[in-house]
């Protein structure tokens, strides 16, 4: 039982680090898009999606040291 939990939980971490970053993928791209948005909405997502790039990789050192 205790097994099943550790992999239940494990899934979950996962595809939320996956959706994270597929958020974050998402915002930058919507940045660089010819999309018809206005400039100040397309410069917020490109700094949130870059700023939440960061994050991911600094997280991913610090929970690794």
């Amino acid at each position: 039982m205790e097994s099943v939990m550790i992999i239940a939980t494990t899934i979950i971490a996962i595809l939320g680090v996956v959706c994270y970053v597929a958020l974050a993928g998402i915002a930058v791209i919507y940045s660089l898009g010819a999309n018809k948005g206005h400039k100040g909405c397309r410069i917020f997502f490109g700094i949130l999606g870059v700023t939440m790039l960061c994050v991911f990789v600094y997280m991913c050192i610090y929970t690794h040291k």
